[in-house]
């Protein structure tokens, strides 16, 4: 009888051992699970503040592209070209009276 006392005490130390040894896999698993989500959602917010700095720049940049088209639309137009010409060059047309302000 002692003898199987003996063998119930060596298998309860030995289940013991395996859990514990289960135990430690299981929470070293836990663990690099835990460390690579954080690591990731670190990236991915990282990732998400890129995208929306682009996507305002490329706002940005279509902002620029349409004005450039509607000043481009207006440079080719006659009433630009003769408003230059007025202004910049100080032409007139051949019908008009030029005053000149004296007060200036």
């Amino acid at each position: 009888m002692k003898n199987q006392g003996m063998k119930g005490r060596r298998m309860v130390k030995k289940r013991r051992k395996s859990l514990n040894i289960v135990h430690v896999v299981s929470i070293m698993f836990i663990i690099y699970f835990g460390y690579t989500f954080c690591d990731q959602q670190i990236k991915l917010n990282k990732y998400n503040s890129q995208i929306e700095m682009y996507q305002k720049e490329i706002e940005s940049k279509q902002n620029l592209v349409e004005y450039y088209n509607n000043k481009n639309e207006n440079i080719t137009t006659d009433e630009y070209i003769e408003s230059v010409a007025r202004e910049k060059l100080g032409l007139v047309k051949p019908y008009e009276t030029v005053y000149v302000d004296a007060n200036k």
